[in-house]
This record gives structure tokens, C-alpha cells and sequence, in this order.
């Protein structure tokens, strides 16, 4: 008889954990709180605001993007069906991105292919240079990044991780144009944290892969070729029922109760009834501000190592998009907003929607959506002069719709017109009680500096309560769909190990990095272990 396992959690983590279950023999039940599957990335399409006769338009939490070093992810939606081929076909590879400046013209990053390390050196140069920035700052910058690339993962561990991205780069000595495009618009705009307090190991990292998507063969990112659910997460769920899994939505999870043996059941409700749950092992798939609230009573006593979770941060990351009579391609990628206030990136979806054209909705009145992220609601904006946080959601609309002008229009130019404009459709997660009390219902996990202690491994001490969840340790070591994939991967395999399962276990993949380097790094670490410093490092 196989084993039962619970999955706490119906978002890209527990279908994961589900998928990789189920292939493997075992009896797995999936248990979320929301009504459809698929958390953050799951498609939320709704009546736009002002599109009057439009009808339901796709909406997102947020555009849905796969960066090239995502491995984890893309090897999953290989295994899901999608009519003749698999959701992974969805794909379609992007190696362009626009950097838009306010009142300046724009400047489009290419992909090219270095070789050796002076190749390497040059092209990081040659990508910043141009934009702005002081030929020396360019420099010192880049030399901070050939730092990185060269240092021994002991070292990043030891050090990097307690270092904040901003004191590592130096941008407190260096020019305001510096800040905004290297500091910040590199950081906050493609990993919703603040260059002040973000971890250099994780921002850091994060950073040289997405610089090696754009300079390697890796490619920079994939995007889908249709609204989320349609193109993937519906298909996901459909072939996990098939498969044999029990998935069961509306369910709130309010108590894990354990002794010292375990997880004795989950206390839980559907539907406003009370619900138990039981099984051999559990998962808990949850973000890190729900999962924080459970870690109680019984639970924080067996399993402490889980008390550190209510140190972790999350910060608002939405999305708003805007649906236009007429498409605006704007860049055949991402658009970064450097000088945006509320730090936005964007991607116009039609020339990427090739498997479900927008003539599919409205009626056949929209031509283009243009889908915005908002990774700053904290700071004030140019039109509205306050924080996001404290918007009413036409607010939003009007201060995100100026940013984009600023930066688009420019030269005489009329990429944004409020003519061109049908309707708009804001992240429903942002609640809005009132003007004064605006609530994200789903934030997003950030990795401040010296965080990593608090973030547990997917084993916990109770050995039939495992994690997936982006919070775990992984080696993605970023809040995104890679990192819960990959956790969902290590909870597998740590049950796999705890039930003697003799499957084959879910594979697990470094983060790729150039070859050339592999003997600089290798010298960094007999560096590090003879207790020496980095031979780049300067104070």
C-alpha cells in the first residue's frame, strides 16, 4: 500500500510536490484555500475598469516570466500534456530588453557570447557603458561583479550573505544616475527588493544570472504564449486529477497539530465546516506569512527550527494591465522603467499570445495589453505624490499610466495615448477597505541581508512534516516560481529518503555559471580557506 501524503498549499510548490509524488507511486492529496489552483501565478481575468461591453479580459497577478537560468520549472511543464505536445511548447525565448530612462531615449540590451574571462570582463563593460553612468563607476561596477563571479560559494555564504547589495556595490559614494540604474533599477525592478537591505549573496547572484541569460546561450527569459491558466496551469491540474491526485479547493488550513512523533493532523475548513486531515507525511506548501501564523503551540516546541520564520520579509510585487484599442508592442521583451518612482517593468503580451489572440476577447475590441509589474509601493509618485500604499486603485491607474509616459514618450513620441486606453484590471489581491488601509493579500518573500538563518531547509525536525514553499533554502534562493518548484523538489526527495522509497529522486540543479571562471574560483578558495581575503576585494 503506498504512502498518503497531504499537500497543505495548491500553488506552483504543491502542484510541484504533487507532480512529483504521484509519478512516483504515491497517494497525494493537494488542499488550497483559494478556489482555483495555482497561487500567485495563476490567471485572475475579470471585468476591466472602464471597459464598459468588454466583457472578462485575461488579468494576472502580475506578468509571468521564465528567465533562462529557470531549470527546475521548464523540466516540470516538459512532463505536463498540452494537447500534442507538452506546456513547456508554450514557451517562447525573448533576448531583448528595453531599458526606458524619463525624457531620454531608450537603450536595448542584446544577447551576445563571450568566451574567456577578458571576454567577459569586456562585454559586462560594453552592456553598462552608454547609458549614462561615469566611465569609472562602470567600471568599478563591473568590477564588483567580476568579484562575485570569482568567489568561492563558502565565501558567498560567509560573507556575501551579510553584506546589503547597496554597501557592496558602493553607491552611497557614487553618482545619483549610478543609484538609479545600477543600484536600483537592476535590483528592485527585476527582484522587488531594496538595494539598501537586499542580501549580496542572493541579489547578487540573481543579478549575474539574468546578465548571463543576456550574454550566454542560456537566453535571457521565456514568456507564455497565452494567459497563465490557459496555457499551463489548467492543464497542470487537469493531468494531476488524472493521474490520480485529489485536489480539493476552499480549504483553509487553521492548526498543524504535532507531538514528538510528528504531525499527529491538520485541522482545517471548507466551506465554513471543519475538515481533518490525515496522511503518512505533509507538506506544507504555504507562503511564509501564512505558514509563519501556523508555527504555534505544539508545533514551534517539535519543530523550532521553524520559528524564525516570522523574521522573514515580504514586500507588495502586483501587477496592473492596461487593455488598448490598439497594440503597443513597445519591445519585443521587458521594458525596465529605471527612473519609475514605483520601479515598473512591463511586457506587451499580444505579439507573445500566439496560441490565444486577444481578438478571443472583448468582443474583438482590444488590440493590445500591455501588463505591468509594481515592485515599489512604498515610495511617492510623480503624479499622485504619494505612495502606492496609500492609492485608491483609479490612483494606481493614473500614477502607473504617467510613469509609462515619461518614459515612453519621448522625442515627440506618442507610444502611451489616453485615447488608445479601453480599460484597466488591477491585481484583486490589493484590497482596498479604504484610501488609508490598502492590504496585499499575497506580498512576496524578500532576502534582506543576514536572512538566511531564519529560512529552514525542506526537512524540518519532525520527521513526517516537510516544507515547499520559496521561503526554503534552495539554491534559486529567490521568492519566485523556480524556487518553490525546486523546494516542492527537496521535500520529494527528503520523503522519498524518510520512506525508503527506492524512486529515482526529483533532479536538482546548481545555478550555471561560465566555465572560464571555474579556476579563479577554485583559487578563491584556497584563499578563503587559508583565511584570506578575496585577491579583488578592496575596501
Amino acid at each position: 500500500m503506498s504512502h498518503t501524503i497531504a499537500i497543505l498549499g495548491g500553488g506552483v510548490a504543491g502542484l510541484s510536490a504533487a507532480h512529483e509524488l504521484v509519478q512516483r507511486g504515491f497517494a497525494v492529496s493537494v488542499y488550497e484555500r483559494k478556489g482555483d489552483f495555482g497561487g500567485k501565478a495563476r490567471s485572475v481575468s475579470g471585468q476591466p475598469v472602464g471597459g464598459a461591453g468588454l466583457g472578462d479580459l485575461p488579468g494576472e497577478h502580475g506578468f509571468r516570466f521564465f528567465p533562462g537560468f529557470y531549470r527546475h520549472l521548464p523540466d516540470t511543464m516538459s512532463r505536463i500534456p498540452y494537447g500534442t505536445r507538452t506546456v513547456a511548447g508554450n514557451l517562447l525565448e525573448s533576448t531583448r530588453i528595453l531599458v526606458a530612462r524619463a525624457g531620454m531615449p531608450s537603450l536595448e540590451l542584446l544577447a551576445r557570447l563571450p568566451q574567456a574571462p577578458t571576454d567577459w570582463v569586456l562585454a559586462l563593460h560594453d552592456l553598462f557603458s552608454g547609458i549614462g553612468v561615469p566611465d569609472d563607476e562602470v567600471l568599478y561596477f563591473v568590477d564588483r561583479l567580476l568579484l562575485l563571479m570569482t568567489s568561492c560559494p563558502e565565501r558567498r555564504l560567509a560573507e556575501y550573505e551579510k553584506i546589503p547589495w547597496w554597501d557592496f556595490i558602493g553607491a552611497g559614494a557614487r553618482s545619483k544616475t549610478y543609484q538609479t540604474l545600477l543600484a536600483h533599477g537592476l535590483t528592485r525592478s527585476l527582484v522587488a527588493v531594496r538595494a539598501e537591505e537586499g542580501s549580496t549573496r542572493s541579489v547578487g547572484y540573481i543579478l549575474l544570472q539574468l546578465l548571463y541569460g543576456i550574454l550566454s546561450p542560456q537566453g535571457f527569459d521565456r514568456l507564455l504564449t497565452g494567459p497563465t491558466s490557459d496555457v499551463w496551469l489548467t492543464p497542470w491540474v487537469k493531468y494531476l486529477g488524472q493521474q490520480g491526485v485529489a485536489l480539493y479547493s476552499g480549504v483553509t488550513i487553521t492548526e498543524i497539530q504535532a507531538s514528538a512523533k510528528g504531525v499527529t493532523a491538520v485541522a482545517a475548513q471548507q466551506n465554513g465546516k471543519p475538515l481533518t486531515i490525515t496522511a503518512d507525511y505533509y507538506i506544507a506548501a504555504m507562503p511564509v506569512e501564512i505558514m509563519s501564523g501556523l508555527v504555534t503551540g505544539s508545533l514551534k516546541t517539535f519543530a523550532p527550527a521553524l520559528a524564525g520564520l516570522s523574521n522573514l520579509k515580504v514586500r507588495w510585487m502586483n501587477g496592473i494591465q492596461f487593455y488598448l484599442a490598439k497594440d503597443v508592442p513597445v519591445a519585443p521583451g521587458h521594458t525596465l522603467y529605471v527612473d519609475s518612482p514605483w520601479a515598473l517593468t512591463s511586457i506587451s503580451q499580444k505579439q507573445f499570445w500566439r496560441d490565444v489572440p486577444l481578438s478571443n476577447f472583448g468582443g474583438g475590441k482590444v488590440g493590445g495589453l500591455l501588463s505591468v509589474d509594481i515592485s515599489e509601493w512604498e515610495a511617492p509618485g510623480i503624479l499622485v505624490r504619494k505612495p502606492a500604499m496609500q492609492c485608491t486603485a483609479e490612483e494606481i491607474k493614473d500614477e502607473v499610466w504617467a510613469e509609462l509616459k515619461v518614459h515612453l514618450n519621448v522625442g515627440g513620441a506618442h507610444v502611451i495615448d489616453d485615447g488608445n486606453l479601453l480599460g484597466w484590471f488591477l491585481d484583486p489581491d490589493i484590497q482596498f477597505p479604504n484610501p488609508s488601509a490598502v492590504t496585499n493579500m499575497e506580498p512576496l518573500l524578500v532576502n534582506t541581508a543576514g536572512s538566511l538563518k531564519y529560512r529552514p531547509d525542506a526537512f524540518t525536525q519532525l520527521p513526517n512534516l516537510f516544507l515547499a514553499s520559496d521561503y526554503v533554502k534552495t539554491n534559486t534562493d529567490l521568492a519566485c516560481m523556480e524556487s518553490a518548484n525546486e523546494a516542492a523538489r527537496r521535500a520529494v526527495n527528503a520523503i522519498l529518503r524518510s520512506s525508503g522509497s527506492k524512486a529515482k529522486p526529483a533532479d536538482i540543479w546548481p545555478f550555471w555559471e561560465p566555465p572560464a571562471f571555474a579556476p579563479l574560483i577554485e583559487f578563491d578558495r584556497l584563499r578563503f580557506k587559508l583565511g584570506l581575503g578575496h585577491s579583488l576585494m578592496r575596501l
